[in-house]
């Protein structure tokens, strides 16, 4: 779940800069975005890694980091293109339910795991856990921006129109624009 909120992260922390000045915070997201999978790989790549664990963690790992990628590729992708493609837009979200189970299961998986995989592979059950806090406090996150998301869907502009400057959340929000779309 974090890979999706990354690259959500990545849209909106772009966009708020002016069009001339977005270019130096594009490279630092993407250079973040790009190191994102190098401790999950060195974890993986370890020869404890691949020790008997009871919960499929190095499988969990292994999907985590092909979402890693994925998180890359829309991180490039929401940099480059202004305005983002409506396809793209749909393909992200679709990402972000692949990426919502994933880290649901890992999260499952973890913490089923905690006696046995903290001792036979340590390395890994620490990039689970870690994994799999960064997924649930994404999940909270979105979970207490996607009444906002349905509202202002339901009820066009109702939260917030930063065009016409009104809204429920303008106020609050004119300092950072809308939170709840891509």
């Amino acid at each position: 779940m974090w890979q999706y909120f990354y690259a959500h992260v990545t849209y909106h922390g772009v966009r708020w800069f002016p069009q001339g000045n977005r270019w130096k915070m594009c490279m630092l997201l993407i250079t973040f975005a790009l190191l994102l999978p190098v401790p999950q790989l060195y974890v993986v790549t370890l020869e404890r890694s691949s020790r008997v664990c009871v919960q499929p963690l190095l499988d969990m790992a292994i999907a985590s980091i092909v979402l890693s990628f994925f998180t890359i590729a829309f991180s490039l992708l929401f940099c480059i293109l202004i305005p983002v493609p409506r396809e793209l837009k749909i393909g992200f979200h679709v990402f972000g339910v692949a990426s919502l189970i994933v880290g649901l299961m890992q999260t499952a998986y973890t913490f089923e795991a905690k006696e046995d995989c903290s001792v036979s592979t340590p390395e890994l059950y620490t990039l689970s856990l870690a994994s799999s806090m960064f997924s649930v406090v994404s999940l909270v996150f979105l979970g207490l921006m996607f009444p906002f998301w349905v509202v202002n869907k339901v009820k066009r502009n109702l939260v917030m129109d930063p065009y016409s400057r009104t809204g429920v959340c303008y106020e609050p929000t004119k300092c950072c624009t809308c939170l709840w779309h891509i």
